[in-house]
């Protein structure tokens, strides 16, 4: 795309359209389903005063259409599409003379659009939360060189912006839950119906969850074990075939769904092309805590340096410890309820979307004041 073209923007320095510690106007791009974290970091953002209006790539670019046909019309505009949503974002930061930009991944997001808004002297953040900066498109490995600063949820990530991309101007910024949506809650007879058992695991299909989870199946056949998430018709596992629900949850079904479970799994994902390492860490290590429930998390340092191991959650490192540590706290219910207590309050002290925003805005400030004449 070629922002340029459009009608020449009035450029106005951020600092001259208001000042740097007082609380401005903003253009987000993120989803806008209850529970992600763009819609999470959004809503943060407005209550710490700021006018945001949201430009979300969905309503521009047809990825999600479905059927075969409407699949094969989507690869055909998509590049028109992708321009006329680039094309909206210059157009909505001129209009409410924005001094931030915050995408939320951006998969669509151009190199252009992000160096012209830049000239303009809109500031330009990036949260990418994913395990790989490679394995969604053409758009995201050209653009996150060019914004202010880049926030990746993975520490690895680090290493991959600077080795891969060339990106110094980075720093790590967790995953959060959102105080809106994530909480305890108390169910009533259709929510325990719909989604009550012993063990759970909410996430996307991939080889290795289906073999842990096949595996735990296949050992303690007894339990009640259910499974929602995308992609898990692709699972061949014949165990697996009355724990797998069917479809995703989002909103306020995931976190009843997470209230009525026993056991909470965190099953971390494979490394992916164009990343460095699997998945240390995720958005559902700090969203079952925060709905004070159980947590039985893959091991891994970055997890028990928030929530030590046996104090706020259980941890396994293996399909053989999975099991035994699935057995050990299915039958103690007072030890659940003691480390749910402490999970819950060491992650609604400090790792809310709230307190997320808090350090995109303090970075903001540091780099507003820094560039000041």
């Amino acid at each position: 795309m070629n922002p340029t073209s459009a009608p020449t923007a009035r450029v106005v320095p951020a600092s001259v359209r208001s000042e740097s510690h007082a609380p401005g106007r903003a253009v987000a791009v993120c989803d806008l389903w209850l529970g992600s974290n763009g819609y999470a970091g959004m809503k943060a953002l407005r209550r710490a005063g700021w006018s945001v209006h949201v430009v979300a790539e969905w309503e521009y670019v047809p990825i999600r259409w479905e059927g075969t046909a409407m699949k094969a019309i989507g690869r055909v505009v998509r590049r028109a599409a992708v321009r006329e949503f680039n094309d909206a974002l210059l157009d909505w930061a001129e209009r409410i003379q924005a001094d931030l930009l915050l995408v939320f991944k951006g998969m669509f997001v151009a190199r252009d659009t992000i160096r012209e808004l830049r000239r303009r002297g809109v500031r330009a953040y990036c949260f990418y939360p994913d395990v790989s900066f490679r394995a969604h498109g053409p758009y995201l490995p050209l653009a996150l060189p060019e914004y202010d600063w880049v926030f990746t949820a993975k520490s690895f990530g680090l290493g991959d912006l600077r080795e891969q991309l060339g990106v110094t101007r980075a720093s790590l910024l967790l995953h959060a839950f959102d105080p809106d949506l994530h909480g305890p809650r108390t169910l009533g007879t259709a929510d325990l119906a719909r989604y009550q058992c012993d063990v759970s695991f909410i996430g996307t299909w991939s080889p290795k969850k289906e073999r842990l989870l096949a595996f735990l199946v296949e050992q303690r056949p007894q339990l009640r074990v259910r499974i929602w998430g995308e992609q898990w018709f692709k699972a061949t596992a014949p165990s697996l075939r009355d724990a797998i629900v069917g479809h995703g949850l989002e909103g306020e079904e995931y976190v009843r769904a997470i209230c009525a479970s026993t056991i909470n799994l965190g099953i971390l994902s494979e490394q992916r092309t164009g990343a460095s390492s699997g998945d240390r860490i995720t958005s559902r290590t700090f969203h079952i805590p925060a709905c004070r429930a159980f947590l039985l998390h893959e091991r891994t340092e970055e997890v028990t340096a928030i929530l030590p191991e046996d104090t706020a959650i259980a941890c396994f490192a293996d399909a053989a410890e999975l099991v035994s540590r699935v057995d050990a706290y299915l039958n103690d219910a007072d030890r659940r309820r003691t480390m749910t207590r402490e999970a819950y309050a060491i992650v609604t002290v400090a790792h809310s979307w709230d307190h997320r925003i808090d350090a995109i805005l303090a970075r903001h400030r540091q780099l507003s004041e820094s560039q000041r004449p």
